[in-house]
């Protein structure tokens, strides 16, 4: 090959000039050869890099641990209190305002809807959903001539009635009598009945609940929407956290009550009594009846003299009597004091040593509870006296059962009364039926729950000319049939 001018490079076989081409990069070469990607002359030999798609980043549900309202404009914070929240507007039309400005500025999922929705029936508030409403059925020339307030008045599902609609089941001004502004007892109705149907004792569904109705009574303070009901507002609020703790501990109490205490004596002397002196989760012809005569001795000389008895109590000599089933109301819990626990502790050990398969004796305390009649919708037939309903009864109570109990609650229980001859007196407790919250309350409204206006019906009333009628389109369709 002849010299190449100067200026000029050889590869192979291809020549270069100094003004035709750039001298490439040997080892770019080499890529090339391999079957690999070579970048454009501009990029200097670089690769290009690949873009990576920006996840769009979640919308706040308003639910959050940490979330803040959005800031609002001076306008707009004017106009909340001079116009939409204004103290010359009644209650309804805030309240009614600000409910579906709520709903509009929360992202509600389908059991937080559901939660609110039941929330506003059970307050009065038709929020029933209406068919044939939604945004996208009126028309585009109404829509782009309406405000956000006119649009989110016609597509709202939360309205109060003022018309001639909704008596009875719902809140009506003209029937303003019969009904009170009471936040604090709506929620504690919502939390005594509906919650616990709609969630079936789950605890993250009763926790869904409360959070969602403290939120909405939260966005009512914030906004200042009826600062005439501030007080009363404040106090639904501490009840919803008050609601969710007291239905985990009325779940706890109902797996242990009567505990092994009760569970004891009613082994030793309500054996032939009844049918009823079974737990409904444990059967006491299970207890090893030594094991259960050391348990109720044990105890009784701990806690009697508490109750006004000896502290020498003679076990086999004391009487069960008076079954009956009977609600209480819990007044005052006194749990087992330091020295209590460390005999109960000292003696449970020394009879384990000789029983190892005995379970562990448990200090005891007091609970004091008058009987109640409880209102939940149905008939009530037993009736109580002045006398009956001031009277205290005292009950034993291992100390693990007073840590879930509550003053106020209600104990629906089966009970005798046990006595011993040295004077002391307490309630034995057979069985549990239930245990209500100490908020529990019954609103009359919960019973309109599914009830509808009637309408007038149109078709005529039977006729004995019905019966003619129908004998004819017996025999129809059996000739049809043969």
């Amino acid at each position: 090959m002849d010299s190449l001018p100067t200026g000029t490079a050889s590869i192979g076989d291809q020549v270069y000039g100094s003004h035709d081409a750039k001298i490439p990069d040997i080892s770019e070469q080499t890529k090339l050869f391999n079957g690999a990607t070579v970048g454009k002359p501009d990029d200097k030999g670089k690769e290009k890099k690949k873009k990576k798609k920006k996840s769009k980043a979640t919308k706040p549900t308003g639910f959050e641990e940490y979330y803040c309202e959005p800031v609002i404009t001076p306008a707009e914070a004017w106009d909340e209190k001079n116009l939409i929240y204004s103290p010359d507007r009644s209650f309804v039309e805030r309240i009614e305002e600000g409910i579906q400005r709520y709903r509009a500025r929360r992202r509600l999922d389908a059991v937080r809807n559901q939660v609110f929705t039941q929330y506003l029936i059970l307050g009065g508030v038709d929020a029933t959903a209406r068919q044939f409403q939604g945004a996208d059925k009126l028309p585009d020339d109404l829509i782009r001539e309406s405000t956000k307030g006119e649009l989110r008045d016609m597509v709202s599902d939360d309205v109060i009635h003022r018309g001639g609609e909704g008596g009875g089941r719902f809140y009506h001004p003209a029937s303003s009598e019969h009904w009170d502004v009471d936040f604090t007892g709506v929620v504690a109705g919502f939390m005594s009945h509906k919650v616990l149907d709609m969630s079936g004792g789950e605890m993250e569904m009763i926790w869904i609940a409360s959070n969602t109705i403290q939120n909405f009574l939260k966005y009512l303070i914030l906004h200042d929407v009826c600062p005439e009901h501030a007080d009363d507002i404040n106090r639904a609020i501490k009840l919803c956290d008050q609601a969710f703790e007291e239905i985990g501990l009325v779940s706890n109490a109902l797996e242990l009550v009567p505990g092994a205490f009760n569970r004891s004596v009613a082994a030793l002397h309500c054996e032939e009594e009844d049918g009823d002196a079974i737990s409904l989760l444990v059967d006491n012809k299970d207890l090893d009846r030594n094991h259960a005569l050391h348990t109720v001795a044990l105890i009784a000389t701990l806690v009697l003299p508490t109750l006004g008895g000896s502290s020498t109590p003679n076990v086999n000599a004391m009487e069960v009597t008076n079954p009956i089933e009977r609600t209480f109301e819990i007044t005052s819990i006194t749990p087992p004091t330091k020295e209590m626990r460390q005999r109960v502790a000292v003696v449970s050990e020394h009879l384990r040593k000789s029983n190892p398969s005995a379970p562990a004796i448990q200090a005891c305390g007091t609970m004091q509870g008058h009987p109640v009649i409880v209102l939940d919708g149905w008939d009530v037939t037993d009736k109580l006296t002045d006398e009956e309903a001031k009277e205290e009864s005292s009950f034993i109570l291992e100390e693990l059962i007073l840590e879930q109990l509550r003053v106020g609650m209600k104990l629906t229980i089966g009970v005798s009364t046990c006595t011993f001859p040295g004077g002391g007196t307490f309630k034995v407790v057979r069985y549990v039926k239930g245990i209500k919250p100490s908020f529990y309350t019954f609103l009359p409204q919960d019973l309109m729950r599914y009830w509808k206006e009637p309408v007038p019906n149109e078709r005529p009333g039977p006729s004995i000319h019905d019966r003619h009628d129908l004998l004819e389109l017996a025999v129809g369709e059996d000739e049809a049939d043969d």
